[in-house]
């Protein structure tokens, strides 16, 4: 786990490296244990930094004056083979072949075991040296032999062009900015902004979606000309010709259900895929932890780890003054059942506001909302641990959220909506019914419940700016118009398009990797969602009980009340702190704000008499955000 950075000339050389540490450095909690560089020009020579480990090269500031062609950094975060041998940038034995990987794949050994028998060498017990000889006899086709997460840059001196690929799910980010002379690309937009290659200003068209989604549906961002490659995409740019390939080599598997299965077979069908997933992901060099909410998808990932590794560290996290929000009971009924080594801490908001600075930074782009996964990975960086098992995944594919549950609802507004009268009746706690029967296609209804303001407040809120993101989650993510099976099916493919891709993957990664922490999804491994995806959705959702079947499998492992306790989710009571708390960091920052004249100051006014606590916490962010990324005024 690590973080990857680089430069390259498209039309001419020019120095580079003194731009390439400045992108490397800005990166070091991303990788702590070593550091080191690639530069090419007619040949390809490493160099050393102030971290380097192993210091049998130059020194990368030997060469601020030299031009190069093509620049690599690299920071790495120690998990697989803890030797020199898994320094990066890595070459293959012919130094033809040269790579920055930032991930893991858990299936390496098969992988390298299937190259062994076809002839090849390793120097190394890495992954990333598996990666690389994969591309070597592979090629772009590499990518399907991988079960992990992983973005990664190859520079191929045969075909004189560079390689990049990212992991099915897009557990692993990487940003990209190109211009007339240069690709830029890291593990962070900030080290694309430190790079002073690029200056940074503000896109308007990612920071609307920004505000109507609560993150900028990817590609896109909220810097201007700051691009993350896709999901499940790799991009080839060819030193020869000039241009640029992008292509997808996997998709959600839609259409897959398969209607014999009984609900036994499904069950089995899950356990089966779910236990493989956690032991891959229980395979590093140093102590792996899981969190353990109390909630049902942590818990039940927590308990099986345990069995495969019965010393396994599990940490659930409490709030002292917020009873409604703990799950700690659970967790500690269901740690008693099976005597896991379990420990728990609990938190004072204090704690989240005095860092609120730090965790924008971490973000890098406004949020409506304040993230725990910045103190759980806080929390394991405490307990000396490098890897940590995460619940992620459960509620999109399964059916945990509100979203799945009122589908029929909508279904039948749709058929009559005469129905709306009688709802208060049937569904008391609907807020604004009538708009569900407006909404006639499955992506306007999925874009109904992740929203935080609609077009036409945005509308009056950016003055100067004017879009429209009706059909923006299709168009994004299901440009091909693919048919789905059903609703629910629709629901499971845009969630781990955008919820998962955009936003929950982002908010994951940089705040595990603020505190030098890989954090490891079992629920969201590839082989785990074509089996979720082959479940009949009546199992799902049955008898009006959600992620029914998944259910049926945690039942054997966590206890009772895990089951029966209404849904809470990991959050954090930003509502009350609003007010108390973080009262004068929120209004100072508004009137900061407001001060800049990029909104309509009439409509943020507007905001905060609304008392709409995700909607004042998306203006204080987008201020904070402005303040660490955005300099000038």
């Amino acid at each position: 786990m690590c973080g990857i950075a680089g430069i390259i000339n498209i039309n001419t050389t020019s120095p580079i490296s003194s731009h390439l540490v400045s992108m490397t450095k800005s990166m070091i909690n991303r990788g702590p244990d070593d550091e080191g560089y690639l530069l090419f020009n007619d040949t390809s020579i490493p160099y050393s930094g102030d971290d380097t480990l192993y210091k049998n090269c130059d020194h990368i500031n030997s060469t601020f004056s030299k031009s190069s062609k093509l620049g690599f950094g690299f920071r790495q975060l120690k998990i697989i083979d803890l030797s020199n041998n898994s320094h990066q940038p890595m070459c293959d034995l012919d130094r033809k072949y040269w790579i920055v990987f930032n991930g893991e794949i858990y299936n390496f050994k098969e992988i390298r075991s299937e190259l062994q028998s076809l002839g090849y060498t390793f120097f190394s017990d890495s992954d990333t040296e598996v990666v690389l000889n994969a591309y070597k006899k592979w090629g772009d086709k590499c990518l399907d032999k991988f079960n992990g997460m992983f973005a990664f840059a190859i520079f191929d001196k045969v075909k004189n062009e560079v390689f990049f690929a990212r992991d099915r799910v897009g557990i692993k980010p990487l940003y990209y900015h190109i211009n007339q002379d240069q690709i830029l690309f890291g593990s962070t937009i900030k080290s694309i902004i430190d790079s002073k290659l690029y200056t940074p200003k503000i896109n308007w068209k990612g920071l609307w979606q920004n505000f109507r989604f609560s993150i900028a549906q990817r590609p896109e961002t909220c810097l201007e000309n700051i691009v993350a490659l896709e999901p499940a995409h790799y991009l080839k740019f060819n030193f020869d010709s000039k241009t640029f390939i992008k292509k997808q080599y996997w998709e959600i598997p839609i259409n897959t259900q398969n209607f014999s299965l009984t609900e036994k077979q499904s069950v089995n069908l899950i356990e089966e895929s779910l236990y493989n997933s956690i032991k891959y992901r229980l395979n590093a060099d140093v102590e792996v932890g899981s969190f353990m909410s109390g909630g049902i998808d942590s818990t039940t990932i927590s308990v099986i780890a345990s069995k495969l590794n019965p010393n396994i560290k599990t940490m659930t996290l409490g709030f002292n003054d917020f009873e409604d929000y703990n799950e700690v009971e659970q967790a500690i009924e269901t740690a008693k059942l099976h005597n896991l080594n379990h420990k728990i801490t609990y938190i004072h908001p204090t704690e989240i506001i005095q860092n609120i600075n730090e965790t924008t930074v971490a973000y890098e782009e406004p949020y409506h909302h304040l993230s725990a996964n910045f103190i759980l990975a806080r929390i394991a960086k405490e307990n000396n641990i490098k890897v940590v098992l995460n619940g992620l995944g459960g509620d999109e594919l399964f059916g945990g959220y509100d979203v799945y549950k009122k589908l029929n609802l909508w279904e039948n507004l749709k058929k009559n909506k005469k129905l709306i009268k009688s709802i208060p009746k049937i569904h008391p706690k609907i807020n604004k019914a009538h708009q569900l029967s407006n909404y006639k296609t499955i992506d306007e209804y999925y874009s109904h419940y992740y929203t935080t303001y609609k077009d036409s407040s945005l509308k009056k809120l950016f003055t100067d700016h004017n879009y429209s993101t009706k059909n923006l989650i299709s168009n994004n993510f299901n440009p091909k118009n693919l048919q789905f099976t059903d609703n629910f099916e629709a629901i499971s493919f845009y969630n781990l398009k955008s919820y998962i891709g955009s936003h929950q993957m982002r908010t994951l990664d940089q705040f595990t990797m603020n505190f030098s922490i890989e954090g490891r999804l079992p629920l969201l491994d590839h082989k785990f969602i074509e089996t979720a995806f082959k479940i009949p959705t009546k199992y799902k959702l049955k008898n009006n009980s959600q992620k029914y079947i998944f259910k049926e499998v945690a039942k054997k492992y966590i206890s009772p009340s895990c089951l029966s306790m209404s849904k809470k989710g990991l959050r954090l009571p930003l509502e009350h702190w609003i007010k108390s708390d973080l009262y004068d960091l929120v209004y100072d920052n508004i009137n900061q704000l407001k001060n800049r004249n990029i909104f309509n100051n009439s409509e943020v006014d507007k905001i905060v008499k609304g008392k709409d606590e995700m909607k004042i916490w998306q203006l204080v962010s987008t201020e904070l955000w402005l303040n660490n990324y955005i300099k000038q005024k």
